[in-house]
């Protein structure tokens, strides 16, 4: 068997001006034809773009996501949800502060529509980023066809399917824990004859009557809601594309723990199943590239408002709530914030450690048995899949389970601090 290794330094000096491959040539190399070496699998119903119906439908309907028919009255409807839900909440809210009058200011009312002014504002941020940043995402799907084309077991088969269904659970999941809070305010606040955000209304005055009561609440909520929805297309997409990455790298190392072990394969059979397995990374790196700049840019505004909403929601918790189903409400809503963070982080930091281990997988494949064509293109190969896929907010720290125990950490310095000061006993708030 012809070894890829030299036995001297003549000889390697020797082999590498004979036998060296640059960037370009290496890359030519891995033009093939997929129609005699891939198996298409969209004939079985595989595709990995079906785990994002949900969240593209949620981009639908907040009026950022133009259909090819009907552009018109999507327009309307566009203009519509954006001018009420994306400017005019968020200004609203601003504007309550400066127009509460003194019978409804209470600190505990006031803190409670604060921190969910904090959000809506970088909700609505994250939202008209999302609007331009959209057609970059949906750029990805062209590489994810190539990917779904590879899969021709049943076992990678099975895994696009698993994910479809996780991909769109992701976007329920994140609904019902949004919703819960934004119920469960709306709950505690009539219960005690009161709005549950107290936000500029000119609309409807609630004190003149019943009637402008309950259409005060309904216009609240109606808007919350939806920007409630907002967060969720915001804070799942990212969640959505970092499982994909996931769900491909998964797949892209059982193929090449495979390579070489089907004895009936020659060697010309086996190197064209390594650079497929190439090919199959390239496709994976283009649609990280896209995925980590988008997500770098939504992430960093939120970690930077989700310490000020925490430490606005404690403050109200330790201090100012006045009753039990406040508490519950501001509770909710410290559980919502940490959702938008926490399975990112997660997500990303599996991503991490599976990415890590493709040189390592690569190395450990059946190619002491290769010719020596197969082993020069496995350095390469090898080389190239040492680059972690690593995910930053705006490019200044890394998004891992780390930040997020950093940003809890400040959390629970911040409850054992104000607790210890003794502030509602030394002020009266009790």
């Amino acid at each position: 068997m012809e070894s890829v290794i030299p036995n001297t330094v003549d000889d390697q000096q020797q082999s590498d001006e004979r036998d060296s491959i640059d960037k370009e040539r290496f890359d030519s190399q891995l033009k093939i034809d997929y129609n005699n070496n891939v198996k298409n699998a969209f004939g079985r119903n595989v595709r990995t773009m079906d785990g994002t119906m949900f969240l593209f439908n949620g981009f639908r309907f907040l009026g950022i996501y133009m259909p090819e028919k009907n552009r018109l009255v999507y327009l309307l409807w566009s203009f519509l949800i954006n001018s009420t839900v994306t400017i005019y909440l968020p200004v609203a809210f601003i504007l309550s502060f400066v127009k509460i009058s003194g019978e409804d200011l209470q600190i505990g009312n006031l803190l409670t529509s604060a921190q969910v002014a904090i959000n809506v504002v970088g909700c609505s941020i994250k939202i008209i980023l999302m609007g331009f940043l959209l057609p970059k995402l949906l750029s990805t799907e062209k590489f994810l066809n190539r990917l779904d084309e590879r899969c021709k077991t049943e076992e990678e088969l099975a895994s696009i399917n698993k994910f479809t269904k996780q991909g769109n659970r992701f976007v329920i999941l994140f609904s019902v824990a949004y919703w819960t809070y934004s119920t469960s305010t709306c709950i505690s606040a009539v219960t005690f004859g009161r709005l549950p955000y107290n936000i500029y209304n000119p609309f409807f005055d609630y004190h003149q009557s019943i009637g402008h009561f309950i259409l005060s609440i309904l216009m609240e909520m109606t808007l919350l809601n939806v920007a409630c929805f907002q967060q969720v297309v915001d804070d799942s997409y990212a969640v959505i594309y970092v499982n994909i990455l996931r769900t491909h790298v998964d797949l892209l190392l059982k193929r090449i723990k495979r390579l070489g072990l089907t004895v009936s394969k020659s060697h010309e059979e086996t190197y064209e199943e390594l650079k497929l397995c190439i090919i199959d990374h390239k496709n994976i790196i283009e649609i990280y590239n896209i995925v980590s700049s988008i997500i770098s840019i939504t992430i960093f505004v939120q970690f930077t408002i989700t310490a000020t909403i925490l430490g606005t929601t404690l403050i109200n918790i330790l201090l100012f709530a006045t009753n039990f189903a406040s508490i519950v409400a501001s509770c909710f809503y410290v559980l919502a914030v940490v959702v938008e963070i926490f399975p990112l982080c997660y997500y990303t930091q599996y991503l991490m450690d599976e990415s890590n281990l493709l040189a390592e997988v690569v190395f450990h494949s059946n190619w002491a048995e290769q010719h020596l064509p197969y082993q020069k293109m496995l350095i390469f190969f090898m080389q190239r899949s040492q680059r972690v896929m690593e995910f930053t907010a705006g490019k200044l720290f890394p998004i891992t389970l780390n930040s997020f125990l950093s940003i809890a950490k400040f959390s629970f310095s911040l409850y054992t601090f104000i607790k210890e000061m003794d502030i509602k006993e030394r002020f009266g708030l009790n």
